[in-house]
């Protein structure tokens, strides 16, 4: 019995080929810079007409808002509504210089957060990009019938890029603390499966896509589930991590072995394929060497690189990230040695894309994945985007096929929030009896 919905057939796509063969950053960034130039040719456009044209254009507006906000305005004489429209058009003039401007420097930020970069040289770039355009719109203004440039209307250009920009910082900084900590919003999911070659119940944590984030609270929620056995498919940590011995992830390592018998294996960000790189190249990847190898086996976990261990009569084997740059796909020839190997076998695998086309086919009894973040924002069931699927991704979360268990992640590696997807610890039964529908909406949700 599973409870949870079931997923089965091949991935599916909808933004078809060509939006496939782009990352996502990349339309992302290509719309950003669409919108930039669209607001920059609003600017020129508003800026190219005569001082007549501006004065009238500005009065409609400040006659609309005159009428909405001034009681009994048409009732007023012709001579007072001028006066009412005329003190309302200079303040509303300079708040549309504002807003124009500050929309401008918010959509720059937001272009060069896409990068990597200390956040503050983009937030003064931003603000400088944006000062350089409010110059340039006033030299335009001198083309312009009664119209010249005003250093005023340059500074409050720029106080409305500050504002959004500033604005915009503050969030940045909101979640890059809320990243840096487990102690946001987590869920725990548990999963009951049967197999009839365990004689014995099996409890089992998956910790996927940690990416080097602080532990404390996930600890304490592995600890109280008393699982038999961690997995830790992927993603735990970055490639330059690994090469710091003080990088939280051993920590989190020993504190894992601490509880029960530990099993990790390589995501994309260990083989430094961040999905990232300039929009037309892919990135290489780059193993871990021999002292990094050593490092995470003195933690006490097992490590698993293409490779299998024995495991109280189990084989459990580690499948790493075939993200290479040329074609995202497994080890072939290892998930075949995986398929032959005996007993109740279970496989970590970071990638829940590789399920159906490479791993289906085979009697693997269970795998478990991470990878897709829960498609970072969703609603309705559905999940926005994830690597190797594209946008709108099938392969999130949940259980496919009744053996390949996917986890939303405990981590974040974008400036992005999640939406509607809280980090997710799963919990995978063997031999238990699910509890009754209120008990399990509350352990859920613990």
């Amino acid at each position: 019995m599973i409870l949870t919905v079931k997923e089965g057939g091949a991935p599916v796509s909808p933004g078809g080929y060509f939006m496939k063969r782009l990352k996502p950053i990349v339309w992302l960034r290509i719309l950003l810079c669409v919108l930039i130039v669209a607001n920059m040719t609003a600017i020129f456009l508003f800026s190219a007409q005569s001082g007549e044209e501006s004065d009238k254009t500005s009065g409609k507006v400040s006659e609309t808002v005159a009428e909405i906000t001034v009681k009994d305005f048409e009732e007023k004489p012709q001579e007072e509504q001028d006066r009412i429209i005329l003190s309302i058009n200079k303040p509303l003039r300079k708040i549309a210089h504002m807003a124009e401007f500050g929309s401008l420097g918010a959509l720059v930020f937001l272009l060069l957060l896409t990068w990597r970069g200390a956040i503050l040289w983009r937030y003064g770039t931003s603000l400088g990009a944006t000062l350089l355009y409010a110059c340039t719109d006033e030299l335009h203004q001198m083309l312009s019938d009664a119209r010249g440039p005003q250093a005023t209307d340059v500074l409050i250009d720029l106080l409305g890029a500050l504002i959004t920009c500033t604005v915009l910082l503050g969030l940045c900084a909101i979640i890059r603390k809320k990243k840096g900590t487990l102690n946001a919003l987590m869920q725990t999911t548990h999963y009951y499966l049967q197999s009839d070659k365990l004689e014995k119940p099996l409890r089992i944590a998956v910790a996927a896509d940690l990416h080097g984030e602080r532990f404390d609270r996930l600890i304490l929620r592995i600890k109280s589930e008393k699982p038999d056995m961690i997995l830790i498919p992927g993603d735990l940590m970055d490639d330059h991590d690994l090469a710091n011995a003080d990088a939280s992830g051993f920590a989190f390592l020993r504190e894992c072995v601490a509880i029960a018998p530990t099993f990790y294996s390589l995501g994309n960000h260990e083989i430094a394929c961040y999905h990232k790189g300039k929009p037309w190249t892919h990135p290489t990847p780059t193993f871990p060497g021999a002292d990094v190898v050593e490092r995470i086996r003195q933690t006490g976990a097992v490590f698993l690189d293409n490779d299998c261990t024995l495991h109280e009569g189990m084989t459990v084997c580690g499948l790493t990230s075939g993200l290479n740059g040329k074609k995202n796909e497994p080890d072939r020839k290892a998930l075949k040695r995986f398929a032959n190997a005996k007993g109740f076998r279970i496989l970590l695998c970071h990638h829940p894309e590789y399920f159906v086309p490479y791993i289906q086919e085979t009697d693997i009894d269970l795998t478990v994945c991470g990878h897709a973040h829960g498609g970072q924002w969703r609603a309705f069931g559905l999940a926005a985007y994830a690597p190797g699927q594209g946008i709108f991704p099938k392969y999130t979360s949940g259980v496919i096929d009744g053996r390949c268990v996917i986890s939303r992640g405990l981590g974040n590696h974008t400036v992005y929030p999640r939406f509607f997807n809280p980090r997710e610890l799963v919990i995978v039964h063997y031999g238990e009896t699910a509890p009754s529908k209120k008990r399990k909406k509350r352990s859920a949700k613990a």
